[in-house]
């Protein structure tokens, strides 16, 4: 659908965003209503169900309202990732697959996010910050972790160095950017170093706050670059 054919009704607009965006609400209770034990298949699927829900979101928006945006696809494709990756980390023997395919998800986002403009002071600050949460959590590591979250670490902090780079500002995906941050760094804490008290209620609740925040952006977003 062409954009340029779309009425223009921010009220109704609005009203349209949060009707489908309510299967990813829904889904999000359920999942902490429930509380499963994990692991298990039904866990897993009650898991995945938020995610799955704002692909959902992304998809209906495009075709209802023309927003089929470049970063909306792009974000899609990471929702679609990071839901495979949900999956994987409910068995812990998976749990390297699922960073592997959460790095895919990031990938995905720091291509929908554009890598203009640079803003190389903010990414140096966010390399140290990187660097000094990766030295706390360095002791707990061994054999390929050492560099697997190394490496993960450091593509979190590009996701959050261009949607705060990138203009003008957007404090959806900004948020979710850090809140996406803010629960890896916990669940690695938890995983690799000692338990966190109510890790679980923390990683969720921030890891769903985040991807809502960068799915609601997507389908607003405005290429940085020239499409080809």
């Amino acid at each position: 659908m062409d954009p340029s054919r779309v009425d223009f009704h921010p009220p109704l607009q609005a009203k349209s965003r949060l009707l489908k965006l309510l299967p990813f609400l829904a889904s999000c209770g359920l999942y902490f209503a429930l509380w499963l034990p994990e692991p298990s298949w039904v866990s897993a699927g009650v898991k995945s169900l938020p995610l799955l829900s704002l692909v959902f979101f992304l998809t209906a928006q495009a075709w209802g309202d023309g927003a089929w945006t470049p970063a909306a696809r792009r974000v899609r494709w990471g929702l679609m990732f990071s839901s495979l990756g949900d999956t994987c980390l409910v068995w812990p023997r998976l749990f390297l697959p699922g960073m592997v395919a959460f790095a895919l998800a990031h990938g995905c986002y720091v291509w929908a996010l554009g890598l203009r403009p640079v803003r190389p002071r903010l990414l140096l600050l966010l390399a140290l910050a990187w660097a000094g949460a990766y030295a706390t959590l360095w002791p707990c590591l061994g054999g390929p972790y050492v560099p697997a979250v190394g490496g993960y670490g450091a593509l979190l902090a590009a996701v959050a160095w261009r949607a705060l780079a990138r203009p003008p500002p957007h404090l959806a995906v900004a948020t979710g950017s850090l809140l996406f941050l803010a629960s890896d760094l916990v669940l690695a804490r938890d995983h690799f170093c000692a338990p966190v008290p109510r890790a679980r209620l923390i990683v969720m609740g921030t890891y769903y706050a985040a991807q809502g925040l960068i799915a609601a952006w997507a389908p607003r977003a405005s290429p940085c670059w020239k499409e080809s």
